[in-house]
């Protein structure tokens, strides 16, 4: 009885141990001149003149277009920074700028370590003028060639912590090339 018992608690644990393989996420790459990208299989790359997207395949099937408020960007996003500007008060004004198409926006900014590639995280909350909902945007800046640059993630508040995830493997594996 105690060898079957052994036996069968051996197999189950084998075959719990192999369905957690098998739910590993399933990863793509893309490559430009100036970057390499890698995203789950579930998200598709969008590009619309010299700008990359990465958006959920699920989100795109029921609305069947860009949605233009819900991606990931591994753009190039660049602030200006002028030698007398501190970092943190670069951010602070691009947190309280509204874009055209925002109604409301909130941010809060925080440092991160200094042994991450990012030096600073934005999570704002944003109302736009003419596209329901509230959304989540999260932001994280790094200094490169003496400029302030970032990628960013955002989605519907709602949705936001559901691809999270997949979001932070995309803009952590971006990789540009010199």
């Amino acid at each position: 009885m105690k060898k079957i018992f052994l036996t069968l608690l051996c197999l189950f644990s084998l075959n719990f141990s192999f369905s957690q393989i098998d739910k590993s996420v399933k990863i793509k790459t893309f490559k430009t001149e100036k970057l390499t990208v890698s995203y789950p299989k579930t998200w598709m790359k969008i590009g619309a003149q010299g700008y990359v997207f990465f958006q959920p395949k699920r989100l795109r099937k029921t609305n069947n277009k860009f949605n233009e408020t819900e991606y990931v960007s591994v753009n190039m996003n660049d602030l200006k920074l002028q030698a007398r500007d501190s970092i943190e008060n670069v951010l602070k004004n691009h947190g309280n700028s509204l874009f055209r198409s925002h109604k409301t926006k909130s941010f809060k900014l925080i440092k991160l370590e200094s042994s991450s590639k990012f030096i600073y995280k934005m999570v704002s909350i944003i109302t736009y003028k003419t596209i329901p909902g509230v959304y989540k945007n999260e932001a994280y800046y790094f200094m490169n060639n003496g400029h302030l640059k970032f990628y960013y993630y955002q989605m519907r508040e709602t949705l936001f912590e559901e691809y999270h995830d997949d979001a932070m493997l995309i803009i952590n594996s971006i990789r540009e090339k010199n």
